[in-house]
């Protein structure tokens, strides 16, 4: 099973399928990620001009709550431990190129969004059924997100909690998923805002102390900086002779952690950015855009240079070491010990407060995204109050329960169905694509001359005014 999901499913088929919609993408929209990438930041704290509703920054924390987790913690180290210095490399050009299936995805996401009691709700789903016209596969891609993200992806999050804060604190695990399935039974009962108001403040507030961290310890270490870049180069491009066996894996391993972290082109974010109210589709196309470059040109970047910069990780090819800076030292304990080695002690509780964090805002993420498909299915209000309040029940147990036991299984699972989410996706996305840039003509045209960046489009249900 371990073997169809990494080999096949997340293997190079699906790699070489996302990199080609990336070059497509990257040439039909002129590189629409960098020619942008000043106006980016400036969207995000765009005015919302209805307050009832989700804005830009709202948007992008709950965003950034799903593709900041453990991944950018450990999935960075067990990265440079079977890729090398490189894969920092392959990261990067995978964010850059990647970034732009982020926006084709999440302006169609936009496009195709409709509103239910008083809230935008869209994603694949809604954009499958009402741009391509195919309700059987509108719900089963409806069906895999809701079971892989809303009912799998939890028992992850949830162990992870569990088991960092037991190995850590030694707090027991029954405590801990107590603890947390309470607490997230008080915010996701109330509506959507509350949900919302969690992550905005939380995620920022995390990520931020997460790269104060880091960069005291590359200041520390600022004498050494110009080695990590020559470092990453030189192994990225097979100039070192240690990493020369390993640049297969070393860009496999760097795209591979990409994709997965910032999942562009996944189709997972379009259920969440689709509740933005903005006055233009493709101002969440590029504020989507703008994440993928948060979560790994910076926060991916932050872990990985903090464990080059201070020589705290060990490289290893097929059970062969193949470079050893700290003797005996698991992937795991990769970023502790060097936050350990500016502040003694301080790596192991920094780095468990930072996963309990990003794991716990992931829970929420993940809870609004499954909601979406949920509300796609079960329209009907009746049928979709007593399937939402079974769904929360559902929701609460799952998370108690997996910080008891362990989950292994689920990633399995999980990793399963996103892939094949992630391959209807781009097939959807390629075929749907002339609608994407037909909006970001119109975007084009009016940033141009100044207009009112306001959309009106007849043929969709949320641009009609």
């Amino acid at each position: 099973m371990d073997y169809i999901v990494s080999k096949i499913i997340w293997g190079w088929p699906l790699i070489v399928i996302l990199i080609f919609a990336s070059i497509y993408f990257c040439i039909k929209t002129k590189l629409v990620q960098f020619r942008f990438i000043k106006l980016m930041p400036k969207l995000l704290f765009e005015k919302n001009p209805d307050k009832e509703k989700i804005s830009s920054f709202q948007t992008v924390a709950l965003i950034l709550a799903s593709h900041i987790g453990a991944g950018n913690i450990i999935g960075v180290s067990i990265a440079i431990l079977y890729g090398g210095p490189g894969v920092i490399f392959w990261m990067w050009i995978t964010a850059l190129f990647c970034s732009v299936l982020s926006f084709i995805e999440n302006t169609l996401g936009q496009m195709y969004k409709i509103e239910i009691n008083g809230e935008y709700r869209g994603g694949p789903a809604y954009y499958i059924l009402k741009g391509i016209g195919s309700p059987f596969w509108a719900h089963v891609i409806s069906f895999i997100f809701f079971i892989c993200i809303g009912l799998l992806l939890p028992t992850i999050q949830s162990a992870t909690i569990s088991t960092t804060m037991n190995t850590t604190f030694n707090f027991p695990k029954v405590v801990i998923g107590l603890i947390v399935s309470i607490s997230v039974g008080y915010i996701i009962f109330g509506n959507a805002k509350r949900i919302i108001n969690v992550a905005e403040v939380v995620v920022p507030f995390m990520a931020f102390i997460y790269l104060l961290i880091a960069l005291i310890i590359i200041i520390v270490n600022i004498n050494f900086l110009d080695n990590v870049f020559g470092l990453i180069l030189n192994s990225a491009f097979n100039k070192d002779a240690i990493y020369g066996s390993i640049m297969g894996s070393s860009l496999s391993y760097g795209i591979r952690r990409g994709l997965f972290s910032n999942e562009a082109g996944v189709g997972s974010s379009p259920n969440i950015s689709a509740s933005n109210n903005v006055t233009h589709p493709v101002k969440q196309g590029l504020v989507s855009t703008f994440c993928v470059f948060i979560d790994t040109i910076i926060v991916c970047s932050a872990t990985g240079f903090m464990i080059l910069i201070t020589d705290c990780y060990n490289v290893m090819d097929k059970g062969r070491i193949l470079y050893q800076g700290y003797v005996g030292l698991h992937y795991t304990e990769f970023v502790s010990t060097s936050i350990n080695t500016v502040v003694n002690n301080f790596g192991s509780f920094f780095v468990t407060i930072a996963i309990f964090f990003f794991a716990y805002t992931s829970l929420f993420s993940g809870f609004y995204n499954a909601q979406s498909n949920l509300i796609f299915v079960f329209r009907r209000k009746k049928i979709y109050k007593i399937a939402n309040f079974i769904y929360k029940t559902v929701f609460l147990l799952i998370i108690f329960l997996s910080a008891v036991y362990r989950a292994d299984f689920a990633w399995i699972l999980a990793d399963m169905g996103v892939g094949v989410a992630a391959f209807v996706n781009i097939i959807v996305i390629l075929i749907l694509s002339d609608k994407a840039l037909e909006a970001l003509g119109d975007f084009e045209l009016k940033y141009k001359k100044k207009d009112e960046l306001r959309y009106q489009n007849w043929e969709l249900e949320s641009w009609r005014k």
